[in-house]
């Protein structure tokens, strides 16, 4: 269910990729949550993605988010600093020792919408976009959710 919801947002938004998007912040909420640093929290998995991501569990999240952020498949919900060839593996978080790391964590909720003039109609999903940082590395992860479609002049009044 959860991968056939993410290829109908997918193809929403594919098939009008070439209408501007629209964004529209909803809120910005940051906080400090405690990250744990070591061997069984830090990994390079392929699970959830098409290749291996520097991933951190990230349990904090099951109470500091919206949404699920949790990878079927993953013990904990987790988030990436990216592709593992291109970040490095998880020696790069774990060089300086096992411990427990105070950070903040940004929570941003948005509405993306995408106009199709020819039928009139806005399709529009609300996201969730969640970043920190751990050592210096950037880590990310984003859920979206389809909301319902509106009259394509309505969704640019409110999301102008």
């Amino acid at each position: 269910m959860k991968i056939f919801f993410s290829l109908l947002c997918l193809l929403s938004v594919s098939a009008f990729a070439q209408s501007p998007k629209l964004v529209k912040e909803i809120s910005r909420v940051q906080q400090e949550i405690t990250v744990a640093v070591n061997a069984d929290t830090v990994r390079c998995s392929a699970i959830g993605y098409g290749q291996a991501e520097l991933k951190i569990d990230v349990p904090a999240l099951d109470w500091a988010a919206h949404f699920q952020h949790r990878s079927f498949g993953e013990g904990q919900p987790c988030m990436t600093a990216g592709a593992c060839r291109r970040v490095g593996g998880p020696e790069v978080i774990l060089a300086g020792g096992d411990e427990e790391i105070t950070t903040l964590l940004t929570v941003v909720l948005q509405e993306v919408a995408w106009v199709d003039d020819t039928n009139n109609t806005c399709y529009r999903q609300l996201e969730e976009v969640l970043e920190m940082e751990i050592r210096g590395h950037k880590f990310g992860h984003v859920r979206q959710a389809p909301l319902v479609q509106i009259d394509a002049e309505l969704c640019r009044q409110i999301l102008q």
